[in-house]
């Protein structure tokens, strides 16, 4: 019996047969999202695998990832970055209710509010949190502030 040796993973190529570059690894995970989000983690990885510092392959691959039900890996992810958004703290807050971790949720959404006041889901999230802890001043607080920027949204 003939051994042949094992296939290597080839590198993705444009048409000039050139490596693709990192953002278009990410536009290609984004286009996947919808129909393959096992071939869109792929295409995210393969992003961040060129280019670390992608923040949106960042985001949207710790979505994926949380999504699956992977939560120590989505939030390895998040946390493995210097660059500060406030979409991917939300993301760590919503990851974090679900490892039922309130006391870091709660600082997520604060960071992702430092980062924009007018993240209108990150107060009522914060709002939920405290309202479930019995913390009734808080509560309200996050409350009136989701209400008034939803309010001025529409």
């Amino acid at each position: 019996m003939k051994r042949t040796a094992p296939k290597r993973r080839k590198r993705a190529e444009g048409a000039k047969g050139r490596p693709l570059t990192s953002h278009v690894h990410y536009k290609r995970g984004t286009r996947l999202e919808a129909r393959d989000a096992a071939a869109a983690r792929a295409a995210y990885e393969a992003c961040l695998e060129g280019d670390c510092t992608h923040l949106e392959a960042r985001i949207n691959l710790g979505r994926l990832l949380h999504a699956d039900g992977l939560l120590k890996e989505a939030e390895a992810l998040y946390r493995d970055t210097d660059h500060a958004n406030p979409i991917l703290y939300f993301n760590l807050g919503v990851l974090l209710e679900d490892l039922h971790r309130e006391m870091e949720a709660i600082e997520a959404y604060r960071e992702a509010l430092l980062h924009d006041p007018g993240m209108a889901d990150a107060h009522f999230n914060l709002s939920l949190i405290h309202s479930r802890r019995g913390e009734a001043q808080p509560a309200f607080r996050h409350l009136l502030a989701y209400r008034r920027l939803i309010l001025v949204s529409t």
